[in-house]
Protein backbone atom coordinates (compact mmCIF):
# COMPACT_ATOMS: atom_id res chain seq x y z
CA UNK A 1 0.00 0.00 0.00
CA UNK A 2 0.74 3.58 -0.65
CA UNK A 3 0.22 3.84 3.29
CA UNK A 4 3.45 1.76 3.74
CA UNK A 5 5.84 4.66 2.05
CA UNK A 6 5.18 7.25 4.87
CA UNK A 7 8.40 6.86 6.18
CA UNK A 8 9.54 8.78 2.91
CA UNK A 9 7.32 11.77 4.36
CA UNK A 10 9.82 11.39 7.67
CA UNK A 11 12.37 11.51 5.47
CA UNK A 12 11.04 14.68 3.95
CA UNK A 13 10.90 16.07 7.60
CA UNK A 14 14.56 14.89 8.46
CA UNK A 15 15.68 17.00 5.20
CA UNK A 16 13.59 19.76 6.77
CA UNK A 17 15.33 19.95 9.75
CA UNK A 18 18.81 19.75 8.70
CA UNK A 19 17.88 22.44 6.21
CA UNK A 20 16.45 24.56 9.06
CA UNK A 21 19.60 23.45 11.79
CA UNK A 22 21.57 25.54 9.51
CA UNK A 23 19.25 28.87 8.37
CA UNK A 24 18.37 28.84 11.99
CA UNK A 25 21.64 29.83 13.39
CA UNK A 26 21.21 33.41 13.17
CA UNK A 27 19.63 32.55 16.96
CA UNK A 28 23.44 32.03 17.83
CA UNK A 29 24.06 36.21 16.92
CA UNK A 30 23.54 36.52 21.41
CA UNK A 31 26.44 34.79 21.55
CA UNK A 32 28.46 36.14 18.87
CA UNK A 33 27.55 39.52 19.49
CA UNK A 34 30.34 40.00 22.15
CA UNK A 35 32.63 38.80 20.00
CA UNK A 36 31.73 40.32 17.04
CA UNK A 37 31.33 43.74 18.65
CA UNK A 38 34.84 42.96 20.69
CA UNK A 39 36.87 42.28 17.58
CA UNK A 40 35.33 45.35 15.37
CA UNK A 41 36.10 47.60 18.24
CA UNK A 42 39.97 46.40 18.04
CA UNK A 43 40.72 45.76 15.02
CA UNK A 44 38.38 46.92 12.17
CA UNK A 45 35.89 49.72 12.22
CA UNK A 46 33.97 51.94 13.80
CA UNK A 47 36.42 51.78 17.36
CA UNK A 48 33.39 52.81 19.39
CA UNK A 49 30.72 50.15 18.02
CA UNK A 50 28.29 49.27 21.13
CA UNK A 51 26.01 46.12 21.36
CA UNK A 52 22.70 48.08 21.21
CA UNK A 53 24.21 49.34 17.04
CA UNK A 54 25.84 45.83 16.22
CA UNK A 55 21.56 44.04 17.13
CA UNK A 56 21.08 46.18 13.18
CA UNK A 57 22.90 42.97 11.64
CA UNK A 58 19.85 40.49 13.58
CA UNK A 59 17.43 43.17 12.25
CA UNK A 60 18.92 42.93 9.28
CA UNK A 61 18.74 39.12 8.42
CA UNK A 62 15.47 39.27 9.94
CA UNK A 63 14.43 41.97 7.44
CA UNK A 64 16.10 39.77 4.42
CA UNK A 65 14.24 36.69 5.57
CA UNK A 66 10.66 38.63 5.53
CA UNK A 67 11.62 40.17 2.23
CA UNK A 68 12.34 36.94 0.36
CA UNK A 69 10.05 34.31 2.07
CA UNK A 70 7.70 34.69 -0.42
CA UNK A 71 9.53 34.35 -3.17
CA UNK A 72 11.03 31.30 -1.61
CA UNK A 73 7.15 30.45 -1.72
CA UNK A 74 6.92 31.32 -5.24
CA UNK A 75 9.82 29.40 -6.16
CA UNK A 76 9.05 26.08 -4.28
CA UNK A 77 5.88 25.92 -6.52
CA UNK A 78 7.55 25.91 -9.35
CA UNK A 79 10.77 24.47 -9.02
CA UNK A 80 10.19 21.94 -5.70
CA UNK A 81 11.51 21.94 -2.78
CA UNK A 82 14.67 20.64 -2.66
CA UNK A 83 16.36 22.93 -5.66
CA UNK A 84 14.87 26.08 -3.59
CA UNK A 85 16.03 25.19 -0.37
CA UNK A 86 19.32 24.34 -1.43
CA UNK A 87 19.64 27.39 -3.29
CA UNK A 88 19.12 29.32 -0.78
CA UNK A 89 21.00 27.21 1.90
CA UNK A 90 24.03 27.81 0.13
CA UNK A 91 23.80 31.42 -0.18
CA UNK A 92 23.11 31.65 3.29
CA UNK A 93 26.45 29.99 3.89
CA UNK A 94 28.01 32.23 1.09
CA UNK A 95 27.33 35.06 3.10
CA UNK A 96 28.77 33.22 6.50
CA UNK A 97 31.84 32.80 5.17
CA UNK A 98 32.39 35.75 3.14
CA UNK A 99 32.00 37.22 6.53
CA UNK A 100 35.48 36.01 7.11
CA UNK A 101 36.49 38.84 4.45
CA UNK A 102 34.05 41.86 5.94
CA UNK A 103 34.72 41.70 9.83
CA UNK A 104 38.13 42.69 9.23
CA UNK A 105 37.35 45.50 7.17
CA UNK A 106 34.22 47.45 8.73
CA UNK A 107 30.80 47.02 10.67
CA UNK A 108 29.18 47.92 7.63
CA UNK A 109 30.17 45.51 5.02
CA UNK A 110 29.76 42.75 7.88
CA UNK A 111 26.47 43.89 7.98
CA UNK A 112 26.19 43.20 4.54
CA UNK A 113 27.33 39.91 4.35
CA UNK A 114 26.17 38.58 7.68
CA UNK A 115 23.07 40.32 8.10
CA UNK A 116 21.57 41.34 4.22
CA UNK A 117 23.05 37.82 2.74
CA UNK A 118 22.71 35.59 5.00
CA UNK A 119 18.89 36.81 5.65
CA UNK A 120 17.87 36.54 1.91
CA UNK A 121 19.23 33.19 1.80
CA UNK A 122 17.26 32.38 5.05
CA UNK A 123 14.04 33.26 3.93
CA UNK A 124 14.54 31.53 0.45
CA UNK A 125 15.27 28.24 2.15
CA UNK A 126 13.27 28.42 5.39
CA UNK A 127 9.61 27.76 3.73
CA UNK A 128 10.03 24.74 0.76
CA UNK A 129 11.15 21.86 3.88
CA UNK A 130 7.73 23.31 5.79
CA UNK A 131 5.26 23.24 2.83
CA UNK A 132 6.82 19.57 1.75
CA UNK A 133 6.32 18.08 5.48
CA UNK A 134 2.80 19.22 5.22
CA UNK A 135 1.76 17.97 1.86
CA UNK A 136 3.31 14.59 3.31
CA UNK A 137 1.18 14.94 6.73
CA UNK A 138 -1.71 17.39 6.63
CA UNK A 139 -3.70 16.08 9.28
CA UNK A 140 -1.07 17.19 11.77
CA UNK A 141 -0.45 20.75 10.88
CA UNK A 142 0.62 22.04 14.27
CA UNK A 143 2.76 18.97 14.66
CA UNK A 144 4.57 18.35 11.53
CA UNK A 145 5.47 22.54 11.15
CA UNK A 146 6.51 22.25 14.87
CA UNK A 147 9.02 19.89 14.45
CA UNK A 148 10.33 21.45 11.04
CA UNK A 149 10.79 24.79 12.51
CA UNK A 150 11.84 22.90 15.50
CA UNK A 151 15.25 22.62 13.81
CA UNK A 152 15.30 26.21 12.95
CA UNK A 153 15.45 26.91 16.75
CA UNK A 154 17.62 24.14 18.04
CA UNK A 155 20.41 25.15 15.65
CA UNK A 156 21.90 27.25 17.92
CA UNK A 157 22.23 24.59 20.59
CA UNK A 158 25.15 23.01 18.69
CA UNK A 159 26.72 26.43 17.38
CA UNK A 160 26.94 28.06 20.27
CA UNK A 161 29.15 25.14 21.87
CA UNK A 162 31.10 25.48 18.59
CA UNK A 163 31.85 29.36 18.08
CA UNK A 164 32.64 29.48 21.94
CA UNK A 165 35.00 26.23 21.68
CA UNK A 166 36.51 27.85 19.18
CA UNK A 167 36.94 31.43 20.06
CA UNK A 168 37.07 31.17 23.75
CA UNK A 169 38.36 27.73 24.65
CA UNK A 170 39.98 28.83 27.84
CA UNK A 171 36.91 30.98 29.01
CA UNK A 172 38.52 34.34 29.07
CA UNK A 173 36.38 36.57 30.74
CA UNK A 174 35.59 40.60 29.33
CA UNK A 175 37.75 42.59 30.18
CA UNK A 176 37.24 46.29 28.83
CA UNK A 177 34.95 48.49 28.89
CA UNK A 178 33.09 51.26 27.03
CA UNK A 179 33.92 54.89 29.04
CA UNK A 180 30.73 56.12 30.72
CA UNK A 181 29.16 52.90 30.34
CA UNK A 182 30.80 50.43 33.02
CA UNK A 183 28.02 47.67 33.04
CA UNK A 184 29.00 47.23 28.63
CA UNK A 185 31.60 44.68 29.04
CA UNK A 186 33.87 43.66 25.57
CA UNK A 187 37.20 41.20 24.92
CA UNK A 188 40.35 42.68 23.97
CA UNK A 189 42.48 39.02 24.68
CA UNK A 190 44.27 39.17 21.78
CA UNK A 191 44.32 35.09 21.73
CA UNK A 192 40.48 35.59 21.82
CA UNK A 193 40.40 38.41 18.77
CA UNK A 194 42.61 36.38 16.34
CA UNK A 195 40.03 33.36 16.71
CA UNK A 196 37.15 35.33 15.18
CA UNK A 197 37.04 35.94 11.58
CA UNK A 198 38.16 32.40 10.70
CA UNK A 199 35.06 31.46 12.86
CA UNK A 200 33.14 32.12 9.75
CA UNK A 201 34.78 29.54 7.45
CA UNK A 202 34.80 26.72 10.08
CA UNK A 203 30.65 27.34 10.40
CA UNK A 204 30.17 27.79 6.96
CA UNK A 205 31.62 25.21 5.47
CA UNK A 206 29.56 22.72 8.43
CA UNK A 207 26.39 24.45 6.77
CA UNK A 208 27.31 23.74 3.10
CA UNK A 209 27.61 19.80 4.78
CA UNK A 210 24.26 19.78 6.29
CA UNK A 211 22.57 21.73 3.52
CA UNK A 212 24.21 19.25 1.23
CA UNK A 213 22.64 15.74 2.85
CA UNK A 214 19.46 17.50 3.92
CA UNK A 215 18.27 18.45 0.02
CA UNK A 216 19.14 15.17 -0.70
CA UNK A 217 15.80 14.37 1.61
CA UNK A 218 13.51 16.64 0.81
CA UNK A 219 10.92 15.70 -1.90
CA UNK A 220 7.40 16.02 -2.58
CA UNK A 221 4.61 13.31 -1.81
CA UNK A 222 2.11 12.04 -4.79
CA UNK A 223 -0.69 13.01 -4.82
CA UNK A 224 -2.11 9.47 -4.48
CA UNK A 225 0.66 8.79 -1.56
CA UNK A 226 -0.69 11.73 -0.31
CA UNK A 227 -4.52 10.69 -0.38
CA UNK A 228 -3.25 7.01 1.18
CA UNK A 229 -1.62 8.09 3.58
CA UNK A 230 -5.17 9.44 5.54
CA UNK A 231 -6.60 6.23 4.88
CA UNK A 232 -6.75 5.81 8.49
CA UNK A 233 -8.39 9.46 8.69
CA UNK A 234 -11.41 9.20 6.41
CA UNK A 235 -14.71 8.17 8.80
CA UNK A 236 -16.62 5.09 8.31
CA UNK A 237 -19.48 6.56 6.94
CA UNK A 238 -17.71 8.18 4.47
CA UNK A 239 -16.00 4.53 3.43
CA UNK A 240 -19.72 3.17 3.60
CA UNK A 241 -20.81 5.95 1.08
CA UNK A 242 -18.63 4.76 -1.43
CA UNK A 243 -18.62 0.77 -1.51
CA UNK A 244 -22.47 0.64 -0.81
CA UNK A 245 -23.68 3.08 -3.42
CA UNK A 246 -25.46 1.34 -6.26
CA UNK A 247 -24.77 3.47 -9.08
CA UNK A 248 -21.89 2.92 -10.39
CA UNK A 249 -21.57 6.94 -11.52
CA UNK A 250 -21.99 7.61 -8.07
CA UNK A 251 -19.12 5.62 -6.95
CA UNK A 252 -16.76 7.16 -10.14
CA UNK A 253 -17.66 10.47 -9.31
CA UNK A 254 -17.31 9.63 -5.29
CA UNK A 255 -13.91 7.97 -5.71
CA UNK A 256 -12.99 11.19 -8.15
CA UNK A 257 -13.31 13.59 -5.70
CA UNK A 258 -11.74 12.01 -3.00
CA UNK A 259 -8.51 11.42 -5.69
CA UNK A 260 -8.81 14.92 -7.71
CA UNK A 261 -5.93 16.04 -10.05
CA UNK A 262 -2.36 16.49 -8.89
CA UNK A 263 -1.20 19.66 -7.51
CA UNK A 264 -4.13 18.96 -5.16
CA UNK A 265 -4.11 17.97 -1.57
CA UNK A 266 -6.81 17.22 0.82
CA UNK A 267 -8.59 19.29 3.19
CA UNK A 268 -8.66 16.80 6.53
CA UNK A 269 -7.03 19.28 9.11
CA UNK A 270 -10.57 18.79 11.99
CA UNK A 271 -9.06 22.60 12.88
CA UNK A 272 -9.24 24.17 9.11
CA UNK A 273 -11.67 26.55 7.94
CA UNK A 274 -12.49 24.86 4.50
CA UNK A 275 -11.14 27.88 2.72
CA UNK A 276 -8.93 27.56 -0.05
CA UNK A 277 -7.47 31.51 -0.44
CA UNK A 278 -4.80 32.93 -2.80
CA UNK A 279 -2.57 35.59 -0.99
CA UNK A 280 -4.28 38.47 -3.10
CA UNK A 281 -7.70 37.43 -1.71
CA UNK A 282 -6.47 37.26 2.30
CA UNK A 283 -5.20 40.83 2.33
CA UNK A 284 -8.81 41.56 2.13
CA UNK A 285 -9.63 39.59 5.36
CA UNK A 286 -9.17 40.80 8.97
CA UNK A 287 -8.29 37.51 10.08
CA UNK A 288 -4.99 38.25 8.16
CA UNK A 289 -4.30 41.33 9.74
CA UNK A 290 -4.82 40.24 12.70
CA UNK A 291 -2.52 37.78 12.83
CA UNK A 292 0.22 39.97 10.70
CA UNK A 293 -0.12 42.61 13.88
CA UNK A 294 0.22 40.00 16.53
CA UNK A 295 3.26 38.31 14.27
CA UNK A 296 4.68 42.27 14.44
CA UNK A 297 4.42 43.42 18.20
CA UNK A 298 4.96 39.80 19.55
CA UNK A 299 8.81 39.49 17.41
CA UNK A 300 10.16 42.24 19.32
CA UNK A 301 10.16 40.22 21.95
CA UNK A 302 12.09 37.90 20.20
CA UNK A 303 14.55 40.50 18.80
CA UNK A 304 15.50 41.99 22.02
CA UNK A 305 15.50 38.51 23.63
CA UNK A 306 17.71 36.92 20.65
CA UNK A 307 20.17 39.46 20.66
CA UNK A 308 20.78 41.45 23.92
CA UNK A 309 20.34 38.30 26.65
CA UNK A 310 24.00 37.61 26.76
CA UNK A 311 25.20 41.57 26.78
CA UNK A 312 22.24 41.49 29.84
CA UNK A 313 23.70 38.22 31.85
CA UNK A 314 27.22 39.56 31.06
CA UNK A 315 26.35 42.63 33.84
CA UNK A 316 26.35 40.37 36.74
CA UNK A 317 28.06 37.23 35.54
CA UNK A 318 31.52 37.17 34.16
CA UNK A 319 31.82 33.55 32.96
CA UNK A 320 31.14 33.26 29.60
CA UNK A 321 31.45 29.64 29.50
CA UNK A 322 28.26 29.72 31.81
CA UNK A 323 26.56 32.02 29.63
CA UNK A 324 27.55 30.31 26.45
CA UNK A 325 25.93 27.27 28.16
CA UNK A 326 22.65 29.59 28.70
CA UNK A 327 22.58 29.90 24.99
CA UNK A 328 23.00 26.03 23.69
CA UNK A 329 19.79 25.38 26.44
CA UNK A 330 17.90 28.26 25.80
CA UNK A 331 18.18 26.96 22.12
CA UNK A 332 16.99 23.33 22.87
CA UNK A 333 13.87 25.19 24.18
CA UNK A 334 13.52 27.14 21.45
CA UNK A 335 13.41 23.78 19.21
CA UNK A 336 11.19 21.80 21.80
CA UNK A 337 8.63 25.11 22.13
CA UNK A 338 8.36 24.65 18.52
CA UNK A 339 6.88 21.17 18.74
CA UNK A 340 5.14 21.90 22.06
CA UNK A 341 3.12 25.04 20.89
CA UNK A 342 2.56 23.18 17.86
CA UNK A 343 1.01 20.51 19.26
CA UNK A 344 -0.90 22.62 21.74
CA UNK A 345 -2.86 24.37 18.56
CA UNK A 346 -3.86 20.59 17.20
CA UNK A 347 -5.01 20.02 20.82
CA UNK A 348 -6.76 23.01 21.90
CA UNK A 349 -6.77 26.14 19.00
CA UNK A 350 -4.68 28.50 17.45
CA UNK A 351 -6.40 31.06 19.57
CA UNK A 352 -5.89 29.19 22.99
CA UNK A 353 -2.05 28.26 22.61
CA UNK A 354 -1.18 32.06 21.57
CA UNK A 355 -3.19 33.44 24.66
CA UNK A 356 -1.10 31.48 27.15
CA UNK A 357 1.75 31.87 25.27
CA UNK A 358 1.41 36.13 25.24
CA UNK A 359 0.37 35.83 28.91
CA UNK A 360 3.59 33.74 29.46
CA UNK A 361 5.33 36.03 27.62
CA UNK A 362 4.26 39.10 29.97
CA UNK A 363 5.58 36.70 33.47
CA UNK A 364 9.00 36.34 32.21
CA UNK A 365 9.92 39.64 31.22
CA UNK A 366 8.27 41.23 33.97
CA UNK A 367 9.94 39.48 36.50
CA UNK A 368 13.80 38.83 34.22
CA UNK A 369 15.28 41.80 36.36
CA UNK A 370 15.16 39.46 39.61
CA UNK A 371 18.03 37.21 37.39
CA UNK A 372 20.61 40.23 38.76
CA UNK A 373 18.74 41.30 42.34
CA UNK A 374 18.44 37.72 44.16
CA UNK A 375 21.28 34.90 45.34
CA UNK A 376 21.57 32.10 42.92
CA UNK A 377 21.16 34.42 39.89
CA UNK A 378 23.05 32.35 37.61
CA UNK A 379 20.37 29.42 38.00
CA UNK A 380 17.58 31.92 37.69
CA UNK A 381 19.36 33.63 34.27
CA UNK A 382 19.11 29.81 33.47
CA UNK A 383 15.80 29.19 33.79
CA UNK A 384 14.30 32.40 32.67
CA UNK A 385 16.58 33.04 29.30
CA UNK A 386 15.43 29.15 28.71
CA UNK A 387 11.73 29.89 29.17
CA UNK A 388 11.54 33.49 27.37
CA UNK A 389 13.14 30.81 24.33
CA UNK A 390 10.79 28.43 24.89
CA UNK A 391 7.94 31.00 24.92
CA UNK A 392 8.67 32.85 21.38
CA UNK A 393 9.39 30.11 19.93
CA UNK A 394 6.01 29.13 19.83
CA UNK A 395 5.21 32.38 17.44
CA UNK A 396 6.90 30.29 14.96
CA UNK A 397 4.81 27.05 15.31
CA UNK A 398 1.85 28.63 15.49
CA UNK A 399 1.44 31.36 12.88
CA UNK A 400 2.38 28.45 10.19
CA UNK A 401 -0.28 26.39 11.26
CA UNK A 402 -2.97 29.47 11.74
CA UNK A 403 -2.03 30.16 8.00
CA UNK A 404 -2.82 26.74 6.87
CA UNK A 405 -6.14 26.66 8.73
CA UNK A 406 -7.51 30.05 8.28
CA UNK A 407 -6.70 30.20 4.49
CA UNK A 408 -6.00 26.47 3.24
CA UNK A 409 -3.43 24.38 2.45
CA UNK A 410 -2.46 25.26 -1.22
CA UNK A 411 -1.18 28.91 -0.91
CA UNK A 412 0.36 28.07 2.48
CA UNK A 413 3.80 28.87 1.50
CA UNK A 414 3.15 32.18 -0.66
CA UNK A 415 0.92 33.11 2.56
CA UNK A 416 3.12 32.65 4.97
CA UNK A 417 5.81 34.51 3.55
CA UNK A 418 3.24 37.32 3.17
CA UNK A 419 2.23 36.59 6.66
CA UNK A 420 6.42 36.62 7.66
CA UNK A 421 6.70 40.28 6.18
CA UNK A 422 5.67 41.55 9.33
CA UNK A 423 9.04 41.15 10.55
CA UNK A 424 10.46 43.44 7.57
CA UNK A 425 9.25 46.16 10.25
CA UNK A 426 8.83 44.75 13.66
CA UNK A 427 13.22 44.20 12.84
CA UNK A 428 13.48 48.44 12.26
CA UNK A 429 11.51 49.28 15.57
CA UNK A 430 13.86 46.64 17.41
CA UNK A 431 16.86 48.91 16.53
CA UNK A 432 14.94 52.67 17.43
CA UNK A 433 13.84 50.71 20.23
CA UNK A 434 17.46 49.86 21.78
CA UNK A 435 19.18 52.30 19.79
CA UNK A 436 17.06 55.67 21.39
CA UNK A 437 15.52 54.15 24.70
CA UNK A 438 18.02 51.59 26.20
CA UNK A 439 20.29 54.10 27.83
CA UNK A 440 17.55 56.39 28.87
CA UNK A 441 14.92 53.11 30.19
CA UNK A 442 17.67 51.17 31.37
CA UNK A 443 17.19 47.25 31.70
CA UNK A 444 14.11 46.95 33.48
CA UNK A 445 12.54 49.64 31.44
CA UNK A 446 13.13 47.79 28.35
CA UNK A 447 11.82 44.70 29.80
CA UNK A 448 8.36 46.55 31.00
CA UNK A 449 8.65 47.63 26.99
CA UNK A 450 8.92 44.38 25.88
CA UNK A 451 6.15 43.14 28.50
CA UNK A 452 3.81 46.20 27.11
CA UNK A 453 4.17 44.69 23.04
CA UNK A 454 3.43 41.29 24.47
CA UNK A 455 0.26 42.20 25.95
CA UNK A 456 -1.03 44.01 23.02
CA UNK A 457 -0.32 40.72 21.04
CA UNK A 458 -2.38 38.83 23.87
CA UNK A 459 -5.06 41.20 22.94
CA UNK A 460 -4.82 40.92 19.42
CA UNK A 461 -5.27 36.69 20.20
CA UNK A 462 -8.37 37.37 22.10
CA UNK A 463 -10.06 38.92 19.09
CA UNK A 464 -8.85 36.26 16.90
CA UNK A 465 -12.55 35.00 15.58
CA UNK A 466 -11.77 32.08 12.65
CA UNK A 467 -13.55 29.06 13.10
CA UNK A 468 -14.32 25.60 11.48
CA UNK A 469 -17.21 24.96 9.53
CA UNK A 470 -19.03 23.03 13.07
CA UNK A 471 -18.07 26.75 15.03
CA UNK A 472 -14.79 25.32 16.43
CA UNK A 473 -12.08 28.02 16.48
CA UNK A 474 -9.18 26.81 14.15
Amino acid sequence: MVSSRRWRGWLAIVGGVLIHLTIGTFYTFGNMSPYITSYIRERSSPEDLRYKLVVLIYVLTLVGQGSTMILGGKLEKRFGPRHIALAGGLLMSTGVLLSYFTIQISFVLLSVTYGIVVGIGTGIAYVPPLVCALKWFPEKTGLVSGIIVAGFGGGAFIFNFVQTAYINPTNLSPNSTEPGYPNERYFSEPSLLDKVPSVFLVLGLIYVIMQLIGSVFIKNPPVKDVYAALDSECSEESKLTVSEAENKNEVTKEVGSMFPEEGEYPQVDVRSSGLELQPREILKTGAFWNLWFTFFVNGQATIFIATLWKAYGQTFISDDHFLSLIGSFSAVCNALGRVFWGHMADIFSYKMAMVINCASMITFMMTLKLCSKVEGDRAMLFIWICCLFFIFSGNYALFPAAVSRAFGSRYVGTNYGLLFTSQVFTGPLGVVLSTTLSDTLGWFGMFILISGFAFIGLVLALAFNVKTTDGKYI
